[in-house]
C-alpha cells in the first residue's frame, strides 16, 4: 500500500482508508512476517475478521470471544487459542454479566454502539480483565497485534489492560469517535494515532514517530475535531 502508508520509512500519506484495504496495510505493517496477535471480541471465524488473514501467513494468537455459540464455531474452523471470556473492567473481573446479542454487534454496554443494531436476545458470559487473560495464556510481552472490537465496551476494557507492560507493536481499535475519551487513554499511555481503516483506529507506540502528510493532516482534523459535534449529536440521539 505503498500509495497510502511507507512504514519502512514510516511515513503516512493518507489518514482515513476504507475497511478492504485493512488486511493489506496491517500485512505491509508488519513486513509479511509471522507474530502472534489478540483478537479481543472475535466474533465471526471469518466475517469481518481481524486476524484469519495474519493466522493464513503463518501467525499465532488468542481468539478472545464472550459469546459461547461463536467460540463453538471458532474452535472448530480457526488454529487461534480460543478464550471464552468477556474483557472487561477489574471491577467486573469474575463475574457474569448479560451480553446483549446483536450478531456482529454484540456488547456488554445496555445497548449497542452501532447505529441500527438490534439485540435480538442476551446471554450470561464470564468477564476477566485482558491483563488477567494475557498472563494466563502466557502472551509474550512485545507481541505485534492487539485488536479491540467489542461495541462501545473498549474503554471500559482498557481500564484491565497494561499498555506501557505489554507494549503490543500495533493497536487497532474501534471507535465510532463520539468522543475523544479512548483517543486520549491511548496517548496518556504512550501511544500515537497513526491511521483509520474504517472504523478502527490505529495506534503505535509514540517511541515508533512516524510523520505525515498534508492530505493525513487534514483528515485527522476532520475527522476527531472538526466533525465532533455532529458525530456526538448523532449518537447521542439515537441514545436518547
Amino acid at each position: 500500500m505503498q500509495s497510502r502508508a511507507d512504514f519502512e520509512s514510516r511515513h503516512v500519506r493518507q489518514f482515513s482508508n476504507e475497511p478492504a484495504v485493512e488486511q493489506q496495510l496491517v500485512q505491509a505493517f508488519f513486513g509479511g512476517q509471522p507474530g502472534f496477535y489478540v483478537d479481543v471480541g472475535a466474533n465471526d471465524p471469518v466475517l469481518d475478521s481481524q486476524s484469519l488473514h495474519l493466522e493464513a501467513i503463518g501467525w499465532t494468537g488468542l481468539l478472545v470471544e464472550p459469546d459461547p455459540d461463536c467460540c463453538e464455531v471458532l474452535r472448530k474452523t480457526r488454529r487461534g487459542t480460543v478464550v471464552e471470556m468477556a474483557c472487561s473492567s477489574p471491577a467486573n473481573a469474575g463475574k457474569e454479566l448479560p451480553l446483549n446479542r446483536a450478531g456482529p454487534h454484540s456488547t456488554l454496554e445496555a445497548r449497542p454502539i452501532a447505529l441500527g443494531a438490534v439485540v435480538r436476545s442476551t446471554v450470561a458470559v464470564r468477564c476477566e480483565t485482558l491483563d488477567a487473560i494475557l498472563q494466563a495464556h502466557h502472551a509474550p510481552t512485545g507481541f505485534e497485534l492487539l485488536s479491540i472490537d467489542i461495541e462501545g465496551h473498549e474503554l471500559v476494557a482498557l481500564s484491565g489492560f497494561t499498555l506501557q507492560a505489554w507494549k503490543p507493536r500495533l493497536v487497532l481499535i474501534e471507535d465510532h469517535v463520539a468522543h475523544l475519551k479512548k483517543h486520549r487513554f491511548m496517548q496518556q499511555s504512550g501511544y500515537s494515532l497513526l491511521m483509520r481503516t474504517g472504523l478502527n483506529s490505529w495506534y503505535v507506540p509514540d517511541h515508533a514517530r512516524y510523520t505525515f502528510s498534508l492530505l493525513a493532516r487534514l483528515e485527522y482534523l476532520r475527522k476527531y475535531f472538526l466533525g465532533l459535534p455532529l458525530r456526538k449529536y448523532r449518537y447521542v440521539s439515537k441514545a436518547a
